[in-house]
């Protein structure tokens, strides 16, 4: 039960971190856009470079909080078991 409560803990640090840094790239992307005015084509490419990069960081934190909510759920699902397992043993 200990093991279980210990994965739950983890799981829901790493979907905090995972949630804040989805808040970090789009906080980004949107001083990206309101700082830099457009025009030339090396101020063109360093936003596409960057939009690229923010993208990347963003779809990678997603698949991490999706991943760690599974690993949640299966946790939760696991504690269950072993309390369950726990009160059918001692009756």
């Amino acid at each position: 039960m200990l093991v279980s409560s210990i994965a739950r803990f983890n799981a829901a640090r790493n979907m905090n971190n995972a949630a804040f840094g989805i808040m970090q790239s789009y906080n980004q992307m949107n001083n990206a856009l309101s700082n830099n005015t457009f025009g030339g084509e090396n101020n063109l490419t360093m936003l596409h470079e960057m939009d690229k990069k923010l993208s990347l960081d963003l779809a990678s934190n997603s698949l991490l909080y999706k991943i760690s909510s599974l690993q949640e759920k299966l946790a939760k699902k696991h504690q269950n078991e072993n309390i369950k397992h726990s009160f059918s043993v001692m009756a």
